[in-house]
């Protein structure tokens, strides 16, 4: 997003409210899905956006400070970034919103642990983070062995990867609403520079920056 760190999107720590709590998921499409063209862009526009970070902790010299953690791989993986999420989202069969609601985790994470992301850590963050958003926003019964052999890693260590992030996230999951809309927004911003009217069918675009 505009402003973003060097750690993920959003700088806006008043975005966190100490009040989020686990209890329960938002279905943010309701009975007005995202359009297959829209959700096609939103994926082309979260994948640059986190490919935009990941240059700029480069640029800015960031990366000396990227931990060997969990997220960690010591080679870069074979897939794209790009060919990844879709993968996931085809799969996994998830929602757009789920998948917008995951970013907001990953903002969350950076924001709450100072993590720097790379090209080295991206990938198993986000599958995490999806993993997490599916469970929590969508009423669906998740195998996570199924996760795992899309992501094409050992279902224990995708356990361990979700427990970590969600202590990471001080078991914080909740969205608001309002948060959800304003990085819906920004997201179409991005694949709209011309500032038209976006009509997905439930949704109308403001012009008010985030």
């Amino acid at each position: 997003m505009e402003g973003s760190s060097s750690a993920g999107i959003n700088t806006d720590n008043s975005i966190y409210s100490k009040e989020m709590v686990i209890n329960r998921g938002i279905n943010f499409e309701g009975n007005n899905p995202i359009s297959p063209y829209l959700q096609k862009q939103i994926i082309k526009s979260i994948v640059q956006n986190l490919k935009d970070i990941i240059r700029e902790n480069k640029i800015n010299n960031q990366m000396k400070f990227v931990k060997h953690d969990i997220f960690y791989i010591s080679r870069l993986p074979s897939i794209s970034l790009e060919d990844y999420i879709n993968r996931i989202f085809k799969n996994t069969k998830m929602n757009i919103s789920s998948l917008i609601i995951s970013i907001i985790y990953i903002d969350k994470f950076c924001e709450l642990n100072g993590y720097i992301l790379s090209l080295k850590n991206i990938h198993r963050i986000l599958l995490t983070a999806c993993l997490l958003s599916i469970k929590f926003n969508e009423d669906v019964n998740v195998n996570t062995k199924y996760y795992a052999n899309v992501a094409g890693i050992p279902v224990q260590d995708l356990n361990n990867l979700e427990f970590y992030f969600i202590v990471k996230l001080e078991f914080s999951l909740f969205v608001d609403g309002d948060i959800y809309q304003k990085y819906f927004e920004y997201f179409c911003k991005f694949i709209n520079n011309d500032n038209k009217k976006i009509d997905n069918g439930n949704i109308n675009k403001k012009k008010n920056d985030i």
